[in-house]
């Protein structure tokens, strides 16, 4: 009873801790353009009108449709080829197979920041510099990896038993793939959505190289656009980055349940 009593008390602890950075930034996002550096937390007054001076000066409008093209359509695009890849990696088996996935997973271990500048010049030979397709393919390549890793685990956790009564039952591979695993398979498509979709939503150093007009700009790249090395309206920031964040808690909202699921769904075998 005592040790169930001071894990609680520790999750709660942890938990006010974790908060403390997000309740900083939102009474930040509140205060008066001279009260940003004379205050803790929150101030007497409360400027509820520095998100709509936020969502003007920024044209977050604008921003937020950028974010959300090359978001969505790098996810979904994502998805798509990783969850055919990781059936390939774990049901279909070749000479070669497990060496392909260990050169494909070798790309975890590449940052962005490291080649960007290959990339930078593969995009302005290819005629995608200062175009959103060029994120979007960008963002797909780094987010292959780990969703094919995360996908393969979880689909070798699939009884084999379920393919083969598929099989028996008429199926082809294609039948099964959509019929049968990617049903089964929702706990862990929810757990790499939610993981590239933070992943994508936030990123700065590819939006920033790769795009030159501010019209095309992405919610990262455009609020740091309004951060001057003299002056910076820190308060109209911190309300632009909680504006900023609302896109992720509802994605994981809408499908925390599965994401939950998916955390260690596939993490014994494979």
């Amino acid at each position: 009873m005592i040790k169930k009593i001071i894990r609680s008390m520790l999750i709660y602890i942890l938990g006010i801790l974790f908060l403390i950075p997000v309740i900083w930034v939102f009474s930040l996002s509140l205060r008066s353009k001279n009260d940003v550096f004379s205050a803790v937390f929150f101030t007497k007054e409360i400027h509820f009108e520095n998100y709509v001076i936020a969502w003007e000066t920024f044209n977050f409008g604008k921003l937020f449709l950028n974010s959300i093209i090359v978001t969505f359509a790098s996810v979904f695009v994502t998805l798509v080829i990783s969850s055919l890849a990781a059936y390939a990696f774990a049901r279909i088996k070749y000479k070669t197979s497990d060496i392909v996935f260990y050169i494909i997973l070798l790309g975890i271990m590449i940052p962005p920041a490291a080649i960007i500048i290959p990339i930078f010049v593969i995009m302005k030979n290819l005629g995608l510099y200062n175009t959103h397709f060029s994120l979007i393919l960008s963002y797909i390549a780094f987010g292959l990896p780990i969703a094919v890793l995360i996908l393969r685990g979880f689909f070798l956790s699939i009884p084999k038993e379920l393919i083969e009564a598929a099989r028996i039952d008429g199926s082809n591979e294609v039948g099964t793939f959509f019929r049968i695993i990617i049903p089964l398979s929702r706990p862990a498509l929810a757990t790499v959505t939610i993981f590239l979709f933070m992943q994508n939503w936030n990123e700065f150093i590819l939006a920033l190289i790769l795009l030159k007009d501010k019209i095309l700009y992405t919610l990262p790249v455009g609020l740091a656009n309004f951060v001057g090395q003299w002056d910076s309206p820190w308060q109209l920031v911190a309300a632009g980055v909680i504006v900023t964040s609302i896109p992720v808690f509802i994605i994981y909202l809408l499908i925390q349940d599965q994401f939950v699921k998916g955390l260690t769904a596939g993490a014994v075998k494979g």
